[in-house]
C-alpha cells in the first residue's frame, strides 16, 4: 500500500446532511489510526479530513475491526452474527424505555427500591437515534453492512478497508460488495422512483439506483450518524421524525462528538421552529463553555479552542431534514440549514461572557413563546429566519423579530396564565446593540446619535417600561399601545409618514411629563423631555438613511429593556420538556 497523504476530501455532492455524516464516518475512522487529532474543515466545495501524519500501511493496521455503531436485532429473523459485539435487541430495550418513561412520569417521590429499578432501566445515551434508524428503516442496510464487516478475518477486512480508504483519496468508487442500500435516512435527496422515468413501469422495489451506491462511503455515514446526529419524533403522535446534523466548519472529530454528545443530553422542548432555534443556541453556548480558553467551571474538550473566532468558525451551521409520515412511510419534506451565529469573534474572556449572556437572554425569550399559538409561532419562525441569515440581511432579520416582539410583549405582559400573570422576558438593549453594531458597523451613526437615543428612551418609557410598572401595581405614565405598532406601519410608508407620527408622540410626551412636574410639584416627577435639537437631529437621520431603517431601529431598541431599569421583570420560562418519542 502506497502512502494516501494526510488529507482526504469528501465532495458536497448531495447538499445534505449525508456529505456530513460521511465526513464525519471518515474522521472517526481515522482517528482510530491515531493518538493525535483528526480534523474536519470544511470548504466551498468539499469537507476536508486531515490527520497530523501521512496514512501508511501500518496506521490503517491499527485500525480496529469493527463497525463502529450497534447490531439492531429485530425478531428472530435477524440473528446477530458471531462475534458482533454491541448488539442492541429492539423489542427489549423499548420495554426498558416504557419502564423508563413510566417510572419518570410518576410524581410521588421514588422509594429505594423504586429508585433501583429506574437505574436498572436507565436508556442508551443512543436509544432515540436507534429508534430514528428503525422508523426509517436504515437499520436493515446498516445490518447488512455490519455482518460484512465483522464475517470476515482481519486480513481481509484491513484489505478492504485499504481498498475503501483509496477509493475516496482517488474520487473512486471502492468497488466492495457489502450488500449496502440507499435508504433516505442517509440520502434524504434519494427517493424512490428517480432513476428512471415513471412510463418505464418503475417501482419503489427498482434496484437500478443502486449502481450509485458505494458501501465504503455507506459504512462512513452510518458512523458519521452514530457520532454526531440527533434528532426527535414531533406531531399529533409522535409520527414524524426531524434529523438534526451539525455541519463541522474547523473541529476535531473527538470535539465535534461531544458537543453531540452535550446537546442530545439538553432538554430543549417545543416544536419545530421553536426547537431548530434552541438547537442552534444551545450549541453555540456548548462551544464556548466546554472551550480550552474560556471555560468557567465546566469540562473543557481539549483543543476546543475559542480565541478570535466565534462558533461559527467551529461549527457552521445545523443541517435539519424532517421525514413527514405519509401513513405507510415518510418522505422528506423539508431540508434547510440554519447558521450558527457570527456576531462578533470571542477575543477575551470579557467577549467570551458576553456571548453566554446574549445566548441565555435568547434561549430564555424562546422558551416563554408558545408555538401553539398563531401569531407566537409567526415569532419562532422569523426568529429561525434571522439565524438562516448572514451579514446585513442577518441584522434585518432581527430588527424585524425585535420590533414584532416588542408588540407582541405590550400584550402578553402582565396577562391571565395558568392562575397567574404573564411576565415574558425583554432583550436587554445593551446586548442587541452589541449584536447590531458588529454586524452592520454603518448602524453605529445612528445609534450613536443622541436624537434617536431620545426618541427611542421616550418610545421605551410610553410603551413597554409603562406596562412593566402597571403589572407590578406601580405608579407609571400613559401607556401608548398603539405606539409601536404606527412606528412599525408607517415605516415603511412613503413620505412623511414616520417622521409625523414621531412628531405627534413628542407632542404628547412632552405634554405628559409637563403635567406630572405640575401635579407632583416635582421637576424631577418626570424624565427629560425631547427637546427641539434631539427631534431635529432624528429627523436628519431619517432624511439620511430612510425611515424604513431608521423605524426598525427605533421599534427594536424602543422595546428594548435597559439594565438600568428599576423594573424587576420576571422571568417566564417553559420548561424544557422533550418532545414525544412515540413511534408509529
Amino acid at each position: 500500500m502506497t502512502e494516501l497523504g494526510d488529507t482526504f476530501g469528501i465532495p458536497k455532492v448531495t447538499g445534505t446532511h449525508a456529505d456530513v455524516l460521511a465526513a464525519v464516518g471518515l474522521a472517526d475512522v481515522l482517528a482510530e489510526s491515531t493518538a493525535g487529532p483528526v480534523v474536519v474543515i470544511e470548504n466551498e466545495a468539499e469537507y476536508r479530513v486531515r490527520l497530523g501524519h501521512p496514512l501508511d500501511e501500518s496506521a490503517v493496521a491499527r485500525i480496529p475491526q469493527r463497525p463502529g455503531y450497534p447490531y439492531l436485532k429485530l425478531g428472530g429473523a435477524s440473528a446477530p452474527p458471531a462475534g458482533a459485539g454491541d448488539v442492541v435487541d429492539y423489542e427489549a430495550e423499548r420495554e426498558r424505555a416504557d419502564r423508563f418513561r413510566e417510572a419518570r412520569s410518576k410524581r410521588a417521590p421514588a422509594d429505594a427500591e423504586q429508585r433501583e429499578l429506574e437505574q436498572q432501566d436507565v436508556l442508551r445515551g443512543d436509544w432515540r437515534e436507534i429508534q430514528m434508524l428503525r422508523v426509517l428503516q436504515g437499520h436493515e442496510t446498516a445490518n447488512k453492512v455490519y455482518r460484512a464487516i465483522v464475517s470476515v478475518d482481519g486480513a481481509t477486512f484491513w484489505k478492504q478497508l485499504e481498498q475503501g480508504l483509496s477509493a475516496v483519496a482517488s474520487g473512486q468508487h471502492s468497488g466492495l460488495k457489502w450488500g449496502a442500500t440507499l435508504v433516505q435516512i442517509f440520502n434524504p435527496n434519494a427517493p424512490k422512483g428517480y432513476a428512471r422515468l415513471k412510463p418505464d413501469s418503475t417501482d419503489r422495489n427498482d434496484k437500478t439506483k443502486e449502481r450509485w451506491t458505494d458501501p465504503f462511503v455507506e459504512w462512513l455515514k452510518y458512523r458519521g450518524y452514530f457520532r454526531v446526529a440527533w434528532g426527535y419524533f414531533h406531531g399529533p403522535r409522535g409520527e414524524h421524525v426531524r434529523l438534526i446534523c451539525p455541519v463541522p466548519r474547523h473541529i476535531t472529530v473527538r470535539n465535534l462528538e461531544a458537543v453531540a454528545r452535550a446537546l442530545r443530553r439538553s432538554r430543549l422542548g417545543g416544536g419545530p421552529p421553536k426547537h431548530d432555534a434552541l438547537a442552534v443556541l444551545r450549541l453555540a453556548e456548548l462551544l464556548i463553555r466546554h472551550s480550552e480558553d474560556y471555560h468557567v467551571g465546566e469540562e473543557f474538550f481539549p483543543g476546543l479552542l475559542m480565541g478570535g473566532n466565534s462558533p461559527a468558525d467551529v461549527i457552521s451551521g445545523v443541517m435539519i431534514t424532517n421525514y413527514q409520515s405519509l401513513g405507510q412511510a415518510r418522505a422528506v419534506t423539508e431540508m434547510m440549514t440554519l447558521e450558527l451565529p457570527g456576531w462578533f469573534p470571542i477575543r477575551n474572556a470579557h467577549d467570551a461572557e458576553a456571548w453566554l449572556e446574549v445566548l441565555n437572554e435568547h434561549q430564555r425569550v424562546l422558551r416563554a413563546l408558545r408555538d401553539n399559538r398563531s401569531d407566537e409561532i409567526d415569532l419562532l419562525l422569523r426568529y429561525r429566519r434571522f439565524l438562516q441569515a448572514r451579514g446585513e440581511s442577518c441584522t434585518h432579520e432581527l430588527l424585524d423579530f425585535l420590533g414584532r416582539y416588542g408588540c407582541f410583549w405590550m400584550r402578553a405582559y402582565g396577562s391571565p396564565r395558568d392562575g397567574g400573570l404573564r411576565r415574558p422576558p425583554r432583550f436587554t438593549d445593551s446586548l442587541v446593540r452589541r449584536i447590531v453594531m458588529e454586524n452592520a458597523r454603518g448602524y453605529s451613526a445612528i445609534l450613536d446619535d443622541p436624537g434617536f437615543n431620545a426618541v427611542a428612551a421616550a418610545v421605551r418609557r410610553s410603551t413597554v417600561s409603562a406596562q412593566a410598572l402597571k403589572a407590578v401595581n406601580r405608579d407609571h405614565r400613559e401607556i401608548r399601545y398603539d405606539l409601536l405598532h404606527e412606528l412599525r406601519r408607517n415605516r415603511n410608508l412613503p413620505g412623511p409618514a414616520l417622521v409625523e407620527t414621531v412628531a405627534e408622540f413628542v407632542s404628547v410626551y412632552n405634554a405628559e411629563n409637563a403635567r406630572i412636574r405640575e401635579v407632583k410639584k416635582d421637576l424631577r416627577a418626570a424624565p427629560s423631555n425631547v427637546t427641539t435639537e434631539d427631534f431635529a437631529s432624528f429627523c436628519r437621520l431619517v432624511e439620511r438613511y430612510g425611515p424604513a431603517l431608521v423605524g426598525a431601529l427605533l421599534c427594536a431598541f424602543g422595546s428594548c429593556r435597559e439594565v438600568r431599569d428599576e423594573v424587576v421583570e420576571d422571568r417566564e420560562e417553559e420548561p424544557g420538556s422533550e418532545a414525544p418519542s412515540v413511534e408509529s
